[in-house]
């Protein structure tokens, strides 16, 4: 069961492909707050249900609800207005831009001028756009690439590049913030900067779920985990308690032990 005091709540999510379920009976809630990691081994569901929460999936059955709402049946760009961020495993640029106008991307879901003001430069349109550059240079400050926004976006490092995904995703002021597996290819370096980057933007109170194949970078910074396997939740707690559960020890390494030395890493 899960929380009614949620921000985020994932009720009984199921989805098929082809008769084989990818995401089978789903519960689970995320509260305001929170970084929720969301790990498992490969083919467990984890990209199945980032996209339903997403929205770039519709479930076969079950309701997610955000802030007592439902959205399951929401497309992304509605969830973006409500409050919803992503950040994909590919880094998503627009090539040609700066930095700075990649990340101002992200404040259009909470721009409120109609196509038409944008098309006559009418003075709604002027302010708003104003106050998305600001929103914009805040969120590169937040994630240490103000220096670089006036660069071409492709021209930056791939650590880079995804520390720039999450300022586009802050620039849009979000409630929750999805992240799909943000260490993927970083080297030690970036991904101690990203690690940094995500315990700081915890501590201010953001609210995210990571959905990431690195165990050991999941359970140094998540608060709780929550674990699938072919499609169904079979663990859910503190780090300490999932690395040392049996059914996840099964799921990851086929076999398991009754040493408690020998828990995921």
């Amino acid at each position: 069961m899960t929380d009614y005091r949620a921000l985020l709540e994932v009720q009984e999510l199921v989805r098929r492909f082809g008769g084989v379920s990818a995401v089978d009976s789903v519960s689970f809630g995320v509260a305001e707050g929170e970084l929720r990691g969301l790990i498992g081994p490969n083919g467990a569901g984890k990209s199945t249900l980032f996209h339903l929460i997403s929205g770039h999936l519709h479930p076969d059955s079950g309701t997610l609800s955000f802030r007592g709402k439902r959205i399951e049946r929401k497309p992304p760009a509605a969830r973006a207005r409500l409050g919803i961020a992503i950040t994909f495993q590919t880094v998503h640029l627009f090539n040609g831009m700066t930095v700075l106008e990649n990340t101002m991307v992200g404040g259009h879901a909470w721009t409120m001028h109609e196509w038409i003001e944008a098309s006559f430069r009418l003075p709604r349109h002027h302010r708003e756009e104003r106050l998305i550059k600001e929103q914009a240079a805040w969120a590169l400050e937040r994630v240490g690439l103000d220096r670089f926004m006036h660069q071409p976006a492709e021209s930056l490092p791939l650590g880079r590049q995804r520390s720039l995904q999450i300022a586009r995703a802050i620039c849009s002021k979000p409630e929750l913030l999805l992240l799909d597996e943000p260490a993927t290819g970083l080297r030690a370096e970036e991904r101690r900067d990203l690690f940094a980057l995500l315990g700081k933007l915890h501590t201010e109170g953001l609210t995210m779920i990571l959905v990431e194949h690195d165990v050991g970078f999941v359970t140094s910074i998540a608060e709780r985990i929550t674990v699938l396997d072919r499609g169904h939740v079979i663990a859910e707690g503190t780090p300490e308690e999932i690395q040392y559960d049996p059914l996840v020890i099964t799921a990851y390494l086929g076999t398991a032990t009754s040493d408690e030395s020998a828990g995921i890493r």
